[in-house]
């Protein structure tokens, strides 16, 4: 056996020097492909050249060469993707499905392929795409399997990052102070007031007065003041500063120590406004923090607008209220990202009209306790914010919670995601007497006109098919009375579209009357004059279809010309002013007299008859 099983085996050999010579460039693009490697990978391999073949023998011994070293890094890649990894202890853990036995014949040393023939080559490299596929369900599964944790893993990584961010804060300050008192200890930062004034002897006789002491002192406790971030003693030393500084009424310019004492002042005034621009820096900063309290907040931009400006302190205000607002949206789950549906829009346009308004409304309180509305300019600039907040939440509305989702799911939850951010508008506008919902509206309006055109042409579409249907089918029938159904319930009963009709127009009337207005009123004018338009159209062509040379019908539907005039002028007259009489008191009527009167007319002339 042994003797038969090496001939079969020099006779493959043959066999595969045979194919290298006829194909090799087409096994060496074999293997990449079906192991899942690139041809860079095998860039390594050594590809002799056909000059350096002189034998047929040395020729198949050298492919077999190369069928070794690519089945090698085969299992070098296999091993990688497999989750062979060194543990803390030195051992290694296996993906679960790989057996040691499968995993052993691919170990570095343990793969013989001198007495392969191609054959058996191709039946390894087969195998070795399956423990690959294998291997990569199995990393599938755990991924699976984890992925809970590893989201409640990441909520924590990210409540421990904001914990650090809050310590990295505060010895940021505690650094800062350190280095603020560490720099006013020096020599060199205790007479820094007085370095241009010691060049002459009135400056340093005026240095060695209690009054240029006074100074000196008066501007290191305020140096020492804004280091330890005691911001309401450092106002009060700079309010004392700048009083001390200030140029006296009347100067006489002829006196020359009326000219030294001007340009002392001014030194003074400039080292003033070198330490109202630190102090400046240092309420900027705590105004800004996303950690400081809203009471912390208030009282620093107060002594911001009390030592800089009004205005400067509101904008960095209004600029703090910005920011957190922006870190709160994007913290919102977005539907998308949560697999999508109605309930996820829904929630989304719920919690970010929540984020939104609640945000405008704190900063309108922070305003309102800081300013006391004794400015206002500064009420229109924050009208002005306040709007643009405005349109923020209705970019986002329209991104994420009605383009995407509400769109395709129809008017319904289009409108109540509307009505979920004009909710929290409007109880913002009742409470801070602000006038937001104008330009809310204005922006959310064009998404729902699309969805409600959608919905009308759906309509129109659906009551040419129907009519089409129904007229078909009575001119089929057989045994029809000739006596004509009476009432609406009756003709309803014989023309089921007329009945959709009206239900479709009243719950999209009930639909949109939430969000009524002059645009929605125009919108449903137009909508229902074509609808019904529409359906006198399909109820003529649908007669028209079955009508015979001479003008006649047949006998079904000839003894229902009557019946359908009174179904359509019901409708006109009754019925539709009846399913949008919900819009009357806000927008008026929406039903087109005229233009029904015409569309009767019409049919009738086409049945052959006058309208009533």
């Amino acid at each position: 056996m042994s003797i038969r099983a090496s001939s079969h085996q020099r006779s493959g050999s043959r066999a595969s020097v045979t194919s290298v010579r006829s194909g090799s460039d087409h096994l060496s693009s074999k293997m990449p492909e079906a192991s899942g490697l690139s041809k860079e990978s095998l860039s390594d391999a050594e590809s002799p050249t056909l000059a350096a073949y002189p034998s047929r023998k040395e020729r198949g011994a050298s492919k077999l060469k190369i069928f070794r070293k690519s089945a090698v890094k085969l299992a070098d890649d296999l091993g990688r993707k497999s989750g062979y990894k060194a543990g803390l202890t030195g051992g290694r853990e296996r993906v679960s499905g790989l057996t040691q036995q499968q995993m052993a014949l691919y170990e570095p040393g343990s793969l013989d392929l001198q007495g392969m023939t191609e054959k058996g080559i191709d039946q390894l490299r087969a195998d070795l795409a399956a423990l690959d596929a294998d291997c990569a369900e199995q990393i599938r599964k755990t991924v699976h399997d984890n992925y809970h944790q590893f989201i409640q893993t990441c909520q924590g990584i990210a409540r421990l990052e904001g914990e650090m961010q809050a310590m990295r804060a505060l010895l940021g300050n505690s650094s800062t102070i350190v280095a603020a008192l560490r720099e006013i200890a020096t020599p060199s930062s205790a007479t820094r007031s007085t370095a241009h004034e010691a060049s002459s002897s009135s400056a340093a006789e005026w240095q060695e007065s209690p009054e240029g002491q006074n100074w000196a002192e008066g501007l290191e406790d305020l140096d020492i003041a804004i280091a330890e971030r005691r911001c309401s003693d450092a106002v009060q030393l700079l309010r004392k500063a700048e009083g001390d500084c200030a140029h006296p009424q009347s100067i006489d310019w002829s006196d020359p120590e009326h000219q030294t004492r001007y340009d002392r002042i001014e030194q003074q005034r400039e080292q003033v406004s070198q330490r109202r621009a630190e102090l400046g820096s240092v309420l900027e900063s705590q105004v800004r923090d996303p950690n400081t309290k809203a009471g912390e907040r208030r009282i620093s931009a107060a002594l911001m607008a009390s030592a800089i400006s009004k205005a400067w302190a509101h904008q960095q205000l209004l600029d703090a209220h910005t920011a957190q607002l922006r870190h709160q949206q994007e913290a919102l789950s977005r539907p998308q990202n949560a697999g999508g549906g109605h309930a996820d829009g829904t929630e989304y346009a719920s919690a970010v009209s929540q984020v939104s308004f609640r945000g405008v409304a704190l900063a309108a309180n922070d305003v309102a306790a800081v300013f006391q509305r004794d400015a206002p300019e500064l009420s229109s600039l924050f009208l002005v914010w306040a709007l643009q907040e405005t349109q923020r939440c209705a970019q986002l509305l329209r991104q994420h919670a009605l383009t995407p989702l509400a769109v395709p799911g129809g008017l319904g939850p289009t409108v109540h995601c509307c009505m979920l951010a004009l909710l929290y508008c409007t109880a913002l506008e009742t409470s801070h007497s602000l006038m937001l919902s104008p330009r809310l509206m204005r922006d959310l309006w064009p998404t729902c006109e699309q969805v409600l055109h959608k919905k009308l042409r759906r309509l129109n579409d659906d009551l040419k098919r129907e009519a089409a249907a129904e007229i078909d089918a009575l001119a089929a029938q057989s045994g029809v009375s000739q006596g004509a159904p009476a009432g609406w319930t009756g003709l309803v009963l014989l023309f089921p579209s007329a009945g959709h009709f009206i239900d479709t127009v009243k719950s999209t009337v009930d639909t949109i009357c939430p969000l009524a207005g002059s645009k929605a009123a125009q919108v449903l004018r137009k909508g229902i004059s074509d609808a019904f338009q529409t359906y006198t159209s399909a109820l003529t062509a649908g007669f028209q279809k079955h009508q015979s040379p001479d003008g006649s019908f047949p006998y079904n539907l000839d003894v229902l010309v009557e019946a359908v005039m009174e179904l359509t002028s019901t409708a006109a007259e009754q019925q539709l002013p009846e399913a949008t009489a919900a819009l009357v008191p806000t927008c008026g009527s929406v039903c087109d007299s005229a233009a029904f009167g015409n569309c009767l007319d019409a049919l009738g002339t086409a049945l052959g008859m006058q309208s009533a």
